[in-house]
């Protein structure tokens, strides 16, 4: 399968939100346009966000621990610096989009 490179990234910051986390991703596969790629930028959470992270086998989906000392913009920052497309886009991972 050729790899395509990602017109859109989409960085998802997240911290012990693994029962959110879910759906948030999801909602970034479940899109009509699939021309993504997602970065998780983990802020070394202590519950199953990893585990959930895993759960999804889609080579599109990075994730990288951070520690942001309680400065998102840093996690984002780094999601920017990651990221390997013309555009980016923030979801937080206690949100989701709708298909379209």
């Amino acid at each position: 399968m050729k790899k395509i490179k990602p017109l859109i990234t989409v960085v998802i910051p997240t911290y012990n939100q693994s029962l959110l986390l879910r759906r948030a991703i999801q909602s970034v596969i479940s899109q009509t346009f699939q021309k993504w790629e997602l970065i998780i930028i983990n802020n070394f959470s202590t519950d199953n966000t990893i585990s959930i992270i895993n759960n999804f086998k889609d080579e599109r989906i990075k994730v990288f621990n951070f520690a942001n000392h309680g400065v998102i913009a840093k996690s984002r920052n780094i999601g920017i610096k990651k990221a390997k497309s013309k555009y980016i886009s923030f979801l937080d991972s206690d949100d989701f989009w709708y298909p379209k």
